[in-house]
């Protein structure tokens, strides 16, 4: 037994005096509702679909009870598929007031996968109660947390069948704690929902930032869509959008909601003005960028008539007469046309270096560059440019996130050269 008290983010819940239920009471007597988050497109610039929910419906007091307290006192009770099977008959009956106003959209139902262990795979429970319902199974997505499952086999069953029927799979919580990130090539999802987790303050965390675009890129590989769920502020809207992310779920669109109330909220006012928040951003840093685009330009030109002065033999000299003008660089060194550094690695900003000096050091003259990109990119690879940025990447030098920006030159004995300069990611657009 448990008390009445909100045990989810973004969950609106009467406010009672603790209470207690019987896991029984709730199956047998079917005391469940179901609440509806929007899901949204904004390259649609629509409303793409609803994500169904489940409520407790406490018998006496009618306080709504969450589903972790539902599904804790179930598997307790050992009726975890029972309460399963109800959640996802109350969630499809009361959807079709939603499915009659908008026949298009998509209803994205939970399934808690740990129910497969018990035999469930090939019942047909699903189809059958979609099919009776009037749905047809294309509009129907199966939100699965496939953590909860200890055979794969069944759990891969599972969603070939149900995709042969017409059904779109999605991963559920991509990215938490107990996510298990090398079933999604297992399993080939439509959709991943990237986990409220990783979405919160995303737009102030580099670290977030670089694992959400990681998943982004993993997505686009396999051809799957990712819906970012969990989205509250507008800061975070913005920055999950400039990451990539297809659709988004959250409080920032709305709460979930009864289907009634479903069908009169309009989300236009809120989908047009983050587009023009987008489309603002995106310029800004369109501009920006091009303007530190020019400032690196400058200043690679001005190194690179520096060093073409002198020969290799007076390039530490010179580096270091110059190191002091560019403040913005963490080092800078050279390389010769088969990638090995003939100067030292200078450094601006000694106080940056990262506190294990054994695995994080500055590359010494002779160091081979020749698997770097910055290096292939230009020689090998015989590009017609004479510079090339990296993206951000872990300096092997200073510990710090970098990128680097290498450039073609003559000395001046005629020989070709490359300068390398590393820039830290806070400092590219300062």
């Amino acid at each position: 037994m448990v008390g009445c008290k909100y045990t989810q983010p973004g969950i609106s819940m009467k406010k009672t005096m603790p209470y207690k239920f019987q896991i029984n009471d709730i199956i047998e007597g079917e005391f469940l509702t179901a609440r509806y988050q929007p899901i949204i497109s904004l390259k649609r610039k629509a409303l793409i679909g609803f994500a169904g929910l489940s409520r407790g419906i406490h018998p006496q007091t009618k306080c709504l009870i969450p589903p972790p307290d539902l599904f804790f006192e179930a598997s307790q009770a050992d009726l975890t598929l029972a309460l399963d099977r109800l959640c996802r008959k109350k969630v499809l009956e009361h959807f079709k007031p939603i499915h009659e106003a908008y026949p298009d959209m998509l209803l994205t139902l939970n399934f808690d996968a740990s129910v497969i262990d018990q035999g469930v795979v090939g019942s047909g429970n699903l189809l059958q109660m979609v099919k009776t319902m009037g749905y047809k199974p294309t509009n129907v997505c199966i939100e699965i947390v496939e953590s909860n499952v200890k055979n794969l086999r069944e759990l891969q069953k599972f969603v070939d069948t149900y995709r042969d029927h017409g059904f779109l799979i999605a991963l559920n919580d991509v990215g938490a704690g107990h996510s298990n990130l090398n079933r999604i090539p297992l399993l080939k999802p439509d959709i991943l929902k990237i986990d409220h987790y990783l979405i919160r303050d995303i737009q102030d965390d580099f670290y977030k930032q670089q694992i959400f675009k990681s998943l982004v890129f993993m997505s686009r590989t396999l051809g799957t869509m990712i819906i970012a769920e969990g989205v509250e502020t507008k800061e975070e809207a913005l920055t999950v959008l400039q990451l990539g992310v297809d659709m988004i779920q959250g409080f920032y669109f709305s709460e979930p909601l009864e289907p009634g109330e479903c069908i009169h909220k309009s989300y236009t006012d809120k989908i047009i003005d983050l587009a023009f928040a987008f489309k603002a951003s995106e310029m800004q840093k369109i501009s920006v960028k091009r303007i530190h685009n020019a400032k690196h330009h400058s200043m690679i030109t001005e190194l690179q008539s520096e060093l073409s002065k002198v020969s290799a033999l007076d390039f530490d000299q010179k580096l270091e007469r110059v190191a002091s003008r560019f403040a913005n660089i963490e080092c800078f060194y050279v390389l010769d046309e088969q990638g090995i550094q003939v100067s030292k690695t200078f450094f601006n900003d000694f106080d940056s270096f990262h506190r294990n000096k054994t695995l994080f050091r500055p590359a010494p003259k002779g160091t081979d560059h020749t698997m770097k990109d910055y290096y292939y990119m230009l020689i090998e690879e015989g590009l017609e440019k004479t510079d090339f940025t990296t993206e951000p990447y872990l300096s092997m030098a200073s510990g710090n996130m970098c990128v680097t920006i290498s450039a073609l030159f003559d000395d001046a004995l005629q020989k070709r050269y490359l300068l390398c300069i590393d820039i830290k990611v806070q400092n590219l657009f300062r």
